[in-house]
Order: C-alpha cells, then sequence, then structure tokens
C-alpha cells in the first residue's frame, strides 16, 4: 500500500450516528495511533470561527446562536442547528457546503504534519459522510463500523435522549449501513462487547502494519 502522506497510512473510518465510531477511535488511541475525529473539527469551527459562526447565522437566522453573557463573543448552538437541518435536506445541504470544504482542509493539514513524523505509520481519521461527501479518494482504507440494528437505537435513546423521530431523521440523513460497508475496504461489528469489537480492531491495525513493513519504499518522482 503506498501511502497518499509519505510513510502514513491513512484510515478513513465511518458509520452511521451511533454505530461506534467513536469506540474505534479510542482503541486506536489506546495503541498509540493518532485519530483526527471530523465532529471535533466541526465543534471547533462551530465554536471559534467567525467566518463559519456568520456563514451560518446568514443562513439559519441569529436563532441558532448562543451569546455569552457580559461578552461579546457567540457561538452556535448545535442542538438547535441540528433541529432545522435534520428536518430540512436543503439547509442540511447549505450547512455541508459551509463546512465540509473547511474540515477536509483541517485534516490535510493535520496528516501532512502526521506525515512528517517517522515514528507515526497510522492515523484514523473518523469522517460519519465520509461516502455521502465523496471522500473516499483521500484515504488509504476505509473501514465502515456497523451495528445491530435494534442495539443502534437503543444505545442512541439512551446516549443522547432522542425521540423515536429525532432518530429516524437522524438516521435518515446518513447511507444506510449496508450500504456503507458495500463501500469500505473493511468492516468492524460493534454490535457485541469492546472486547470483540477491540479484537476486530487490532487485526486490522496488525495487517496494516504487515503490509507496510513489507512494502518497497516510496521511488522520488524522478525515479531515484
Amino acid at each position: 500500500m503506498v501511502g497518499l502522506y509519505s510513510g502514513l497510512t491513512t484510515i478513513g473510518i465511518t458509520g452511521t450516528i451511533g454505530s461506534g465510531k467513536s469506540t474505534v477511535g479510542t482503541i486506536l488511541k489506546e495503541l498509540s495511533i493518532p485519530v483526527i475525529d471530523s465532529d471535533e473539527i466541526v465543534h471547533n469551527l462551530l465554536a471559534t470561527s467567525a467566518e463559519v459562526q456568520d456563514l451560518v447565522v446568514e443562513r439559519f437566522g441569529p436563532g441558532v446562536i448562543i451569546s455569552k453573557p457580559g461578552s461579546s463573543a457567540h457561538q452556535i448552538d448545535r442542538k438547535a442547528l441540528g433541529r432545522i437541518i435534520f428536518k430540512d435536506p436543503a439547509g442540511r445541504a447549505d450547512l455541508e457546503k459551509i463546512l465540509h470544504p473547511r474540515v477536509r482542509d483541517a485534516f490535510r493539514r493535520q496528516l501532512e504534519q502526521f506525515g512528517k513524523d517517522p515514528s507515526i505509520k497510522l492515523v484514523g481519521c473518523l469522517v460519519p459522510l465520509l461516502f455521502e461527501a465523496g471522500l473516499r479518494s483521500e484515504y488509504d482504507q476505509t473501514w465502515a463500523v456497523v451495528t445491530d440494528d435494534t442495539v443502534l437505537k437503543d444505545r442512541l435513546k439512551k446516549r443522547e435522549g432522542f425521540s423515536l423521530l429525532e432518530l429516524e431523521q437522524r438516521l435518515a440523513a446518513q447511507w444506510p449501513q449496508e450500504k456503507k460497508s458495500a463501500l469500505a475496504d473493511k468492516v468492524i461489528n460493534n454490535s457485541g462487547d469492546l472486547e470483540e469489537t477491540r479484537k476486530q480492531v487490532l487485526d486490522l491495525v496488525n495487517q496494516l502494519l504487515t503490509v507496510q513493513t513489507a512494502a518497497p519504499p516510496a521511488s522520488s518522482p524522478d525515479g531515484k
């Protein structure tokens, strides 16, 4: 496998909401593998980027702003924004146009930095809409994390407190698990306990490291 970044294998990890992407990310971190989380990047953009905040307010109105008492600073109310976009596909598409290019640029900057460190061989990238956003070519390998539908919905109800309607809206905003699985290079089934998921992740990591070790060094553009 020839990495898109010199000496580095990038793993695009996707799955529907509640499937267990963060669990896989945590396991990778425990293995000392860096992880970049698109949700964290989005949260940071909505909380700190004046440019993004202005664009979001321009599109969705002042009702999505949280003002800080005694301060002119403000940030986007992600819950209020979520209630809007999950009922409005056009609004969701507009938000993605604002966020996706900036998230992609943030990923590339971080991966370029990781690529400069020869001790880093693998990087996990948590990207919920990896296939939906046409980002397959950004990664050397893709993993889809899947969970039994009953387990998935039960987890979401307990974790997020979603109503049945909210749950269905959020699941409908992403491609079905079966479609993501069919497109991914590897599939991790997160329906069981943590140890079962950890074993699957460890097996995949070992496979990648084995391939990476066996691969001949990449030649320079002039063939030297």
